[in-house]
């Protein structure tokens, strides 16, 4: 399936005749066989103008295919893309909204965990400071073998090393955070888009499209820092 240009949806359907559509306006011939099937404006529940004609041709082998064209042109007439087009962008405003809330409650929760963590860490050292060096009591550790030791700590250099070990999570939690922030703020500038022609299939028509230049695409991801996968650094390639 193609990528549908929603831009240039919306364009034309702004552009065409606006109203409901009807089919109507229908020709036969000798043998009593339709040859034309047209679509036009609905004016007073009548078919008004043609807009445009559905017929029995190469690709269109029945009368009941014509009719079909027609109906479904019909009815997705330009109010209708309009609206679906309408429908689309607020959702995509929605969404956009929850991820705004989402990241807002994360940022939030990670504020309120480097909060709670200095707390621990502060609480931790003014035990430490008034606790009694006499009081120990029963802990077990692993050495550098793998093998359990159990052994007897005070109470305060417990305290001490527990208030460094969340020094090293707020610390890495803000070097998160930050990091985050960094990679959010980054933005790729796309160069422009360039018009060529373009098959999808060797039957199929040439088409026209906009597309933006490998290499041109390629050095704008670079001039934002992000790195491309099978590049080392200096944009030397792996080997």
């Amino acid at each position: 399936m193609r990528e549908v240009n929603y831009e240039a949806l919306r364009e034309a359907a702004e552009k065409a005749t606006k109203g409901c559509y009807i089919v109507g306006h229908t020709s036969g011939n000798q043998h009593g066989n339709i040859t034309g099937v047209f679509f036009c404006q609905k004016w007073k529940g009548e078919p008004g103008g043609v807009i445009a004609e559905c017929h029995v041709n190469c690709l269109v082998e029945t009368d009941a295919q014509a009719y079909a064209n027609a109906e479904f042109i019909a009815a997705f007439n330009p109010n209708v893309a309009l609206a679906l087009l309408d429908e689309r962008e607020r959702n995509q405003q929605y969404i956009k909204s929850r991820d705004q809330e989402n990241e807002e409650i994360a940022l939030t929760e990670g504020k309120l965990l480097i909060e709670n963590g200095r707390l621990v860490a502060d609480t931790l050292r003014h035990l430490a400071d008034n606790e009694i060096d006499s009081d120990y009591f029963a802990i077990t550790s692993t050495n550098e073998n793998g093998t359990e030791i159990d052994h007897e700590m005070a109470i305060t250099d417990y305290a001490l090393q527990a208030a460094g070990t969340v020094d090293e999570l707020v610390a890495a939690l803000e070097s998160a955070e930050n990091r985050i922030a960094e990679l959010e703020a980054r933005e790729i500038s796309l160069p422009e888009r360039s018009s060529m022609l373009h098959r999808t299939d060797f039957h199929d028509d040439y088409q026209t499209v906009m597309a933006y230049k490998v290499s041109e695409v390629i050095a704008a991801i670079r001039a934002a820092g992000i790195r491309i996968k099978g590049e080392e650094h200096g944009n030397k390639t792996r080997r």
